[in-house]
């Protein structure tokens, strides 16, 4: 009997068996019979087969429902099970697929994008121009690069884009060194080139945690298609303030990038800047006569919002309890929930307008300003608060732990916590907000970064001078005494040509705006 005849009369459950085991035969090729075997131990389920058809490589398969399967390009669910359906409703609906037509006439891999009518377009899809933009996300929004490996990017790449291959943190960094990397050979091809005369400015920034200084550089010019362009070219740690180390940093600057014209450098007005730009202004000297603008006699540019700082500060001063008060009592309402809700519900009770309490930063007087023009607006609920409130009070009647809880107003440990504000330190405060508005308007235009700001500062100088004036002659004792103090300080910087850099007056003539 031949091995066909025999096979007819086997078992189905043992003809199972025998084609799952061994089929090769060793002699010949030809297939031999195995015998059934009876186990205990349960058979392993058969892994699902991968597909093969061609049509698989237009369509995903849904996770709970495997009998569907949906289209990439137009999203149309059809039926995919291989017993009932087979793939022929695949095929046909590939033929006739509007999406599937505009993505071969694209030429390259493409994704859906919708307009505002809701209608559903194929547009070309570039994975080097995605993986790009991720890299630029991070560098721009300050992100880790291990922001790409994290659940919720992954999961929204699967969702959104499940033909784009998420790369792994190394790869982002390598890839941002690279682009780091051509960006700084075309810059400093440009300035090779084009020969740009450069303004800079620059400043030491103290990282608050490890207490490790930073000189940042940023250059300023304006292109050939007369806008402005801002790179940062230089954040390198210092080992100290002098004016030696700055300067030597700003030549080392210039030497890294090919800088060879520069027209004026803006910084504070620390003493040890008033040194480095001397230092610098004869290491440029030696360069040629080209590198400076009249050698150098203009070259040292103070920052004016730095300058409206001080004399902001000066003025301060005479209010300075007040202001001390009001900040205490919006801490004591932000430090716990409990507190919020007791204020806030006072807030309902009087009817007080919608808003928000925000605190200040010591050092910058225009946050004071945004902080006590937020508070006088609840005036009348923190007034309720100190009539009814025993918590609120007992707060005032506390001691500083240390000088850091309270800025720099708690000099000395142990002392009185300031507070809480009362009707005159409202009353100072409400005419305060109305002179300081003045200067924050000038700061705002200081300290624009996306528009050109040179044409603008003179306006604003003359501006508060002839405001300081009429507040110097008024009736207010208060608004008297430190509209005096802010003009001295006023005077110490822009009295004249000889406290002012002329190339402000130059910038304010020659624009057209002023009509001069």
């Amino acid at each position: 009997m031949s091995h066909d005849s025999g096979e007819e009369n086997i078992d189905p459950v043992l003809q199972e068996e025998i084609d799952d085991g061994p089929t090769a035969s060793p002699v010949g090729g030809k297939r031999r019979r195995t015998q059934a075997t009876t186990s205990t131990v349960p058979s392993q389920p058969r892994k699902k087969p991968a597909h093969r058809s061609p049509v698989w490589e237009h369509f995903i398969q849904q996770a709970h429902d495997q009998a569907l399967a949906n289209c990439r390009y137009c999203g149309q669910a059809l039926g995919c099970d291989t017993v009932i359906h087979g793939t022929s409703a695949m095929k046909n609906h590939i033929s006739r697929c509007k999406m599937y037509k505009m993505h071969l006439e694209s030429g390259t891999q493409s994704v859906l994008a919708g307009d505002s009518s809701g209608v559903m377009t194929a547009i070309k899809y570039d994975q080097a121009l995605f993986r790009r933009s991720v890299n630029e996300m991070i560098v721009l929004n300050e992100l880790p690069f291990a922001f790409v490996e994290s659940e919720g990017f992954r999961r929204f790449c699967s969702n959104m884009l499940p033909m784009y291959t998420v790369h792994c943190r190394k790869t982002a960094t390598t890839d941002i060194y690279s682009m780091y990397l051509r960006e700084k050979g075309a810059l400093k091809e440009l300035f090779g080139k084009e020969k740009q005369r450069v303004s800079m400015t620059t400043d030491i920034w103290v990282a608050p945690t490890t207490s490790c200084s930073y000189m940042v550089v940023t250059a300023h010019w304006i292109d050939r298609d007369w806008k402005l362009q801002k790179r940062i070219i230089s954040f390198k740690p210092v080992t100290d303030h002098k004016g030696d180390t700055i300067a030597e940093h700003l030549v080392a600057c210039l030497e890294e990038w090919g800088i060879e014209k520069v027209f004026t450098v803006t910084v504070d007005n620390a003493k040890g800047n008033d040194k480095a730009l001397r230092v610098f202004t004869d290491a440029l000297i030696m360069r040629g006569p080209d590198a400076l603008v009249s050698n150098g006699d203009y070259l040292h540019m103070r920052c004016c919002a730095h300058v409206l700082n001080l004399i902001v500060r000066d003025g301060l001063s005479k209010a300075k309890r007040s202001i001390v008060s009001i900040r205490n009592a919006i801490k004591y309402v932000r430090s716990s929930g409990d507190r919020l809700k007791s204020f806030l519900l006072r807030v309902d009770t009087e009817n007080v307008g919608r808003g928000s309490l925000c605190l200040d930063v010591a050092t910058r007087w225009n946050s004071t300003y945004l902080m006590l023009t937020a508070a006088i607006k609840f005036r009348v609920a923190f007034e309720k608060m100190l009539a009814e409130d025993k918590l609120y009070n007992d707060y005032f009647m506390e001691t500083e732990e240390n000088s850091e809880e309270n800025g720099d107003e708690a000099e000395f440990p142990g002392q009185k916590r300031i507070g809480p504000p009362n009707f005159a330190d409202w009353d100072q405060v409400q005419r305060l907000v109305k002179f300081l508005k003045i200067f924050f308007n000038c700061t705002l235009s200081f300290s624009a970064s996306k528009s050109v700001t040179s044409t603008l500062c003179y306006n604003e100088i003359v501006t508060i001078e002839r405001n300081l004036i009429n507040l110097s002659t008024t009736g207010d004792v208060l608004l008297k005494t430190e509209a005096m103090m802010m003009r001295s300080k006023f005077e110490k910087y822009w009295d004249g040509l000889l406290n002012m850099n002329p190339l402000v007056i130059i910038a304010s003539v020659c624009d057209p705006r002023n009509k001069m």
